[in-house]
């Protein structure tokens, strides 16, 4: 294989690449558990200029399905939280302290939202519509790439199959990866919806108990 087909090889292998970032970008704004990368699309216009969160808090994972946005700031604050909502409706947002004696040390508090049936619903179709659509483009970049060598090589039969062997393989690892993202977020949706059904199933029992106790309180009064 020539310089010119190896050179040609890792760039399509890099536009592969950039296809599997873009699509652990779109999984990370379906949010299901806290992740930072969710707030990468927030914009914070501070004065008439828009900056990124990066530059105007730093932000943590406080647990699975809690995010920490600390101001730099504190003056920041209802505008990173205008930029919250702007970016991410769906998160319930609430304004906490580090210290209950210094007003000065407030940070917000990003719940993700729960994942019920509609939402479960909603989530696994658009993790397997965006895996799907990226499955596409990996496609369309194999076929354009190999109808590409397949004129500049038409003389070269012998390093033309090993091209396409190249592709082929490059490929089939871009497809394995792009795979592995998908199922990992239909598991975090999963894990979340069971998170949910235990929770309610949990609260209906203590809302049963209740219930049964007051009874038994009437009763006994009786």
């Amino acid at each position: 294989m020539n310089s010119f087909a190896e050179s040609e090889i890792k760039e399509i292998e890099k536009k592969f690449g950039s296809y599997e970032y873009l699509l652990a970008f779109r999984y990370a704004n379906l949010c299901v558990k806290a992740d930072p990368q969710s707030l990468l699309p927030v914009t914070v216009v501070v004065g008439a200029t828009g900056q990124n969160i990066e530059e105007v808090a730093d932000v943590f994972n406080m647990d699975e399905y809690h995010l920490a946005v600390v101001p730099k700031n504190q003056d920041l604050l209802f505008d990173i939280r205008q930029a919250l909502f702007e970016a991410h409706p769906e998160f319930e947002v609430s304004q906490e302290q580090m210290d209950e004696d210094d007003p000065a040390s407030a940070f917000l508090l990003c719940k993700m939202p729960d994942v019920n049936k509609e939402r479960y619903d909603v989530l696994v179709e658009a993790t397997k519509n965006l895996h799907d659509e990226c499955k596409a483009r990996l496609d369309e970049v194999l076929l354009d790439e190999k109808s590409g060598f397949a004129e500049l090589m038409a003389e070269e039969p012998e390093s033309l199959k090993e091209v396409a062997d190249q592709l082929n393989e490059k490929h089939q690892e871009a497809e394995a990866s792009i795979r592995d993202l998908r199922d990992k977020k239909l598991d975090e949706i999963a894990d979340a919806y069971e998170k949910y059904v235990s929770e309610q199933s949990g609260q209906s029992q203590v809302e049963v108990s209740e219930e049964e106790e007051n009874v038994g309180n009437r009763l006994v009064l009786q």
